[in-house]
């Protein structure tokens, strides 16, 4: 899963069934750009997109990506928990049962 959280309690969510990679990640930036430039045509303005420095946020290709489209960002340090409102929903999410039957999520 890969998630963005903003301040007003929004939440843009995308479920994978594979490990998140480079073009992945740059998807998913395409997408959630496209959705807040619907939702809020100057989102640029008054946002700034948290990654934790994941390789997949961090590498060239993503970096040159996130230019391109004039996201604003900043990268926390890494394993930098208390500093990523998203890892409050992830929290939330491992703490209830979300697949009682325990089917497979296509993840190895």
């Amino acid at each position: 899963m890969i998630a963005a959280v903003d301040t007003e309690g929004d939440v843009y969510v995308s479920l994978t069934q594979v490990n998140t990679d480079t073009p992945i990640m740059k998807m998913y930036l395409t997408r959630l750009s496209m959705e807040l430039d619907a939702d809020r045509p100057d989102w640029r303005m008054n946002t700034v997109v948290l990654m934790d420095g994941a390789l997949y946020h961090v590498n060239d290709e993503v970096v040159s990506h996130l230019s391109q489209l004039k996201m604003p960002v900043i990268i926390t340090g890494p394993r930098s928990y208390d500093a990523s409102p998203c890892e409050l929903l992830f929290a939330h999410l491992k703490a209830v049962d979300l697949n009682p039957q325990g089917l497979s999520t296509g993840k190895k």
